[in-house]
Order: C-alpha cells, then structure tokens, then sequence
C-alpha cells in the first residue's frame, strides 16, 4: 500500500497522525475507503516522512506523517513573554506566534532568547477571533532553533476562549 518518497509530492499532500498505538488511518481522498497501518517504523525518525499510497480503488495519493500528538493550527497572532531567570531578574519580550495545538505552540522573537529549554515562560496573547479575546497561558520551553521557541503548555486542558478557538 505504501512506499516511501523523499521529495515534496506536486500534487495535494495528505497528513495521516500516528496514535498512541503507533498506527496510521489512510483515508484515500478518492472513494473515502480507510485502512489502518503499523507505522512504528517511522515514529523516531527525525526527517519528514512522505508515502505514496495506492489504494485497492486504483487512486494513487500522497501523505505526509504527522509524529505530533494535536493537530497545530497555522496562526499570526501576536502577544508577549515573560520569563524570571535564575537571577531572579524579570525579562519580557514580544512574540509572534506561528502555529499552536492543544499542548504547546510555536513563537519566533525578535532576537536570540535568553531563556533556555526547560525554561518556564508567561504567554499572554490576542486570539483573532471575533472577541480578540485575551489568553494567558504558563508554558515549558521544549525547544528552541535560533529565534524559534516551541513551548509545551502546563494546563492541556482548555475550556475557556483557547479551547474555543482551538475547536472551532
């Protein structure tokens, strides 16, 4: 069913998410026929991992997959950091948040952060929705790539105005 590529497909590329099994659900874009697949052998991988599919209808697709638990969202919403370092002294900066999910997102700065990984951090931010509602999140720094920082949040659940959004 499957064969690995290595370059980005041309045409529509389709995300399967790997569950806590370490299975796959293909869904072919064609006739809507699914079947699950082992894909364990691909859950440590650090590169992007693209497969051609062809399913018993004949349709041959492409997928991309996905190795995050929640589904990120695209975002351009803009807000603010603040971090208490070792000193004890207070540091605030502006972020541009990118992409965010049920547990964490991902924010560029301006210039190389001075916290580190591990780092707990204050994000307040504007959501575009309707209200420009207001949400202040406590987060762990799980990585950061030059002015790239992705953040885990500490409370996962969301009833308030993120959950709506993140649910819309």
């Amino acid at each position: 069913m499957t064969t690995p590529t290595t370059h980005p497909p041309a045409e529509e590329e389709h995300r399967v998410f790997i569950n806590d099994r370490g299975e796959g659900t293909f869904i072919c874009p064609s006739c809507d026929k699914g079947v699950i697949r082992d894909l364990n052998a691909f859950t440590n991988t650090d590169s992007a991992v693209r497969l051609k599919c062809t399913c018993s209808c004949g349709n041959v697709y492409r997928v991309l997959i996905e190795r995050r638990r929640h589904f990120r969202q695209h975002a351009k919403l803009v807000g603010m950091f603040s971090h208490r370092a070792a000193t004890g002294q207070p540091t605030k900066g502006l972020v541009k948040i990118l992409d965010i999910s049920r547990s964490g997102l991902k924010f560029s700065v301006n210039s190389m952060p001075e916290f580190e990984v591990g780092s707990k951090l204050t994000l307040e931010f504007t959501l575009d929705d309707k209200d420009r509602s207001q949400v202040q999140e406590v987060c762990t720094v799980r990585r950061i790539q030059s002015n790239i920082v992705g953040v885990e949040f500490e409370n996962l659940d969301h009833y308030g105005k993120l959950g709506q959004y993140l649910f819309r």
